[in-house]
């Protein structure tokens, strides 16, 4: 926590430690109010109405400076440690290496969820919480010293006791009645039920809004409605017996401090009845008691939100400290003054980390020159794309290596490696902006001579300039919606040029497209590799695509069965790549 955070709260400390006992003061001196009228005149009575009132209306002051200086100051401190947590979890979710973005407990709804929500859990425990747990602990300090200095010391040490087993019974049956918000507190690592469901439901609001369109297409609005609901109707039940857990937990605590208080009045009549204890001192304990007892319920009522607070800082810490494999923002790793963009994977073993026991790449090993023009095709789920995968070291292989001019990308620093590299996928992913903005995440500080000149090459200036309505700076829409399939994949293109990287991987750029939008983007694509002679590795839907590539590799179940020229490949009359030219 920085050092003014850190003033701030011992300064809010202050503040609700006054909160906590300034109402214990008025109801000392109520007391001595309230026993006064039994001796004095109706004139003494009224001059001691006065003055004490103006000593309450004094103390109600501070009370009121009290309670709005320690929301003030905690308030600062939760609202740093809010904004320096999601910054740290960002940055943590960002240096992560791929294998962690697919389980299903890290989806995109469930990382939204925790930086939206669970950080607020978090922020109420710096803020709310903790000032209601300073003022308890105020509170029961001061009760106990007024007690022990203005009453009879028999009282003193049953409240001494009292309190303590009053504070154990709602907290023993917190952990009896909540056991699954409790398990956080436990360092179980067992999610509830209800957290669970939350994040399915959530997750189908995340899905639909960035599928609207699809959704409609389908007429699916009713459909996806339902399923929300449904998931809704668990979460309903869940909450519904947390409700009555919670009642059952808040009536068993309020029964028990009442029946603390009627064990105490009878003390007190007790002590009373043998001469130990006169009006005044047995009444007050029973007027610091009830004073106390609202403060003893907030803070009490606050001991859920710690645990599900505690719940997510434990998510907090786990991501945080979680050592990614591949870390981007990692400054090690060599960083070499040149790159000719010579490729050679060799004999890579491999499987998804959501699916360790399915090989997806079994002895892999390609060769690509530098400046030779590789295409990958081959039947579906063979691993062209997971080489891809590989060469942007978005994975690690289980065994074999990935070689950069000669040198395993391990050691090569990952954002350098990343910007050597340009990769343009089969679903292009464009981000809420403009299309300059959009061109320009291709290369940090990106001029707009550069981008204007990528998006030439990518065959993309003339449809900007012309049949958008404000050029560079029209806004592509949410993920690209206000643009056509065609139209983004230039885009894409444009953006994975703009940098001049020294290798293209292109994952099947064009088979989600249209004759048309296929030709277009296709041409551009032809010119770039014609014009720039760089190393690039194609990864073929259709064929007829990849014809005049230097080399094709056919791939089969995780395994190079063939390589050569499109000639070279169709006078094998047993061979794979001839079948699916045939089948085509």
């Amino acid at each position: 926590m920085q050092k003014g955070s850190l003033h701030f709260l011992l300064i809010g400390c202050i503040f609700a430690a006054g909160s906590g006992g300034a109402p214990l003061v008025a109801f000392l001196y109520t007391t001595d109010l309230f026993t006064a009228m039994f001796h004095l005149s109706a004139g003494e009575i009224r001059e001691d109405v006065t003055f004490w009132s103006w000593v309450l209306f004094s103390i109600c002051g501070g009370t009121i400076a009290c309670f709005t200086m320690d929301a003030f100051f905690f308030g600062i401190c939760a609202s740093r440690l809010t904004s320096k947590i999601r910054r740290f979890a960002f940055t943590a979710f960002l240096k992560q290496d791929m294998g962690f973005h697919d389980i299903d407990t890290n989806s995109a709804g469930e990382l939204v969820t925790f930086l939206s929500e669970k950080v607020a859990l978090i922020e109420n425990l710096t803020g709310g919480t903790a000032q209601s747990i300073v003022r308890l602990v105020a509170c029961v300090v001061c009760l106990i010293l007024f007690v022990f200095l203005f009453g009879p010391w028999q009282l003193a040490l049953a409240i001494f006791g009292a309190v303590p087993a009053m504070i154990g019974i709602m907290t023993l049956i917190m952990w009896l009645v909540v056991p699954k918000a409790m398990a956080g507190a436990r360092g179980n690592k067992d999610t509830s039920q209800k957290a669970i469901k939350e994040k399915s439901a959530g997750q189908v609001i995340h899905e639909v809004v960035l599928s609207i369109r699809t959704v409609a297409s389908f007429n699916a609005e009713q459909r996806f409605y339902k399923i929300y609901c449904a998931g809704l109707d668990e979460v309903r039940k869940e909450e519904i017996q947390a409700a009555w857990k919670g009642s059952i937990g808040t009536g068993l605590g309020m029964a028990s401090m009442m029946f603390v208080f009627a064990a105490m009045y009878y003390f007190i009549g007790y002590l009373i009845s043998i001469g130990e204890a006169d009006f005044k001192g047995g009444m007050m304990p029973l007027f610091l008691m009830m004073g106390s007892m609202m403060t003893v319920m907030v803070a009490i009522s606050g001991i859920k939100d710690v645990t599900l607070a505690t719940e997510a800082a434990k998510r907090f810490f786990d991501v945080t400290e979680r050592a990614s494999a591949i870390d981007p923002t990692d400054e090690g790793g060599l960083r070499p003054a040149s790159l000719t963009g010579d490729i050679h994977v060799k004999d890579v073993v491999f499987a998804y980390p959501s699916a360790p026991d399915h090989l997806v790449c079994k002895g892999y090993s390609l060769k690509v020159d530098a400046g030779q023009t590789v295409a990958l095709c081959g039947p579906s789920g063979s691993g062209k794309s997971t080489i891809i995968a590989l060469i942007e070291r978005f994975y690690d292989p289980q065994s074999g290596c990935v070689m950069l001019d000669g040198i395993d990308i391990k050691t090569l620093n990952v954002r350098w490696l990343r910007s050597q590299l340009g990769l343009v996928a089969q679903e292009p992913v464009l981000f809420m902006g403009s299309i300059e903005e959009n061109i320009g995440y291709g290369k940090e500080g990106a001029t707009q001579e550069e981008i204007v000149e990528a998006a030439k090459m990518a065959n993309a200036h003339t449809f900007i300039t012309e049949s958008t309505g404000e050029g560079y700076a029209t806004d592509v829409g949410m993920r690209g919606g206000k643009l056509s399939g065609g139209q983004k994949q230039r885009v894409a293109i444009a953006r994975a040029i703009v940098r001049k990287p020294a290798v293209l991987l292109l994952d099947e750029a064009t088979s989600a497209l249209d004759n048309e939008s296929e030709r277009v983007v296709q041409a551009a694509l032809d010119e770039i590799m014609a014009k720039q002679k760089r190393t690039t590795v194609v990864i073929a839907h259709r064929l007829s695509t990849i014809r005049n590539a230097d080399q094709i590799a056919v791939v089969h179940e995780g395994k190079i069965v063939e390589t050569g020229s499109h000639e070279e490949l169709l006078g094998n009359s047993e061979g794979l790549y001839k079948k699916l030219v045939m089948a085509q």
